[in-house]
């Protein structure tokens, strides 16, 4: 599995919008511990500004958003990264493939037109790939746990020519013809609660099963975190963007036990309203939100709840 070395720090975070010493308020914001960019998005935007950076005049463009996150793309784009598709990308660009992987025939005809290409595939995306190739490859029906209209899982099904079942939910495992042998990797972003339920009603579907771990490990940390803040606080805001999977499960996991838990994109949507007499609110934030986007929710709830509101991260 790849390695997960890089990702948004709770602490940081809490460093840069807090001032020491700040007494405890009315309302106290409580940061998730784990929360934010993981690795992968990270290395990507980190590619695109040594992209602009190297680019001496050509123009560099991703191939579809390179991430989920518009604010971040949008920030991207006024610093010199297009998001285009394949038939429009302008001649002599340099091309980087988004953090969620492409088909393989996409990237030949990438290199094949002459561009210069950079891969900003996630190295868990990656890995998802190769597994997809070698459980084929070794006679197991290839069933994927995931969203088929998730750029993906499209990638991945162009690493095995669309040949794999893909289900979302358990009914959809229940769908399935009987399998001799099967084989099974998750979306990178699916809920590990989710994934463990498809596991189990698959093992009712052949007598041959092999699990693929392909979660990424940031994912995994978020849904933890946000399920141990979920129980400490009165209202909860994901920071996300409104199409990226992982965000939303988030939201999915946190109103298991805070109901009032909402997924925002901007620090302007929230309704000072909807504080009204909240003493602790929770905060996290899906994997492809920069740490700027993070700061700036709260540094709203501080304009919302006084200057002087608390501010930590959960235990």
């Amino acid at each position: 599995m790849p390695e997960t070395n890089t990702k948004s720090d709770s602490a940081g975070i809490a460093a840069l919008t807090s001032p020491s010493g700040i007494p405890q308020s009315a309302m106290e914001i409580v940061l998730a511990e784990s929360l934010g960019f993981c690795m992968g998005v990270k290395r990507a935007v980190d590619m695109a500004y040594r992209a602009i950076e190297k680019a001496d005049g050509q123009q560099v463009v991703s191939l579809g958003p390179l991430i989920h996150n518009a604010q971040e793309i949008e920030r991207l784009e006024k610093d010199g990264v297009k998001v285009t598709d394949e038939d429009a990308i302008p001649d002599n660009s340099t091309v980087i493939v988004r953090a969620h992987g492409v088909t393989p025939q996409a990237m030949q005809s990438l290199k094949s037109r002459g561009f210069k290409v950079m891969d900003g595939t996630c190295p868990y995306v990656h890995y998802s790939q190769r597994k997809a190739v070698e459980l084929r490859e070794a006679g197991y029906a290839v069933v994927i746990a995931g969203d088929r209209n998730h750029p993906e899982i499209r990638g991945i099904l162009g690493h095995i020519d669309d040949e794999a079942y893909v289900v979302k939910t358990v009914e959809d495992v229940r769908g399935l013809p009987p399998l001799e042998r099967a084989g099974t990797i998750a979306q990178t972003t699916i809920s590990p609660k989710k994934y463990r339920a498809i596991i189990e009603a698959l093992r009712e579907k052949t007598r041959d099963l092999k699990v693929c771990e392909t979660i990424c490990d940031a994912t995994e940390e978020n849904q933890e975190a946000i399920r141990g803040l979920s129980a400490e606080v009165e209202m909860l805001y994901v920071i996300g963007g409104r199409h990226s999977a992982n965000s939303n499960k988030l939201v999915e996991t946190a109103r298991e036990k805070c109901p009032r838990a909402t997924l925002i994109e901007t620090a302007d949507e929230i309704n000072p309203e909807d504080l009204r007499g909240v003493r602790r609110v929770g905060l996290s934030a899906g994997a492809s939100t920069p740490d700027w986007m993070i700061q700036s929710v709260v540094e709203r709830l501080r304009e919302i709840g006084s200057a002087d509101c608390g501010l930590r991260i959960a235990d």
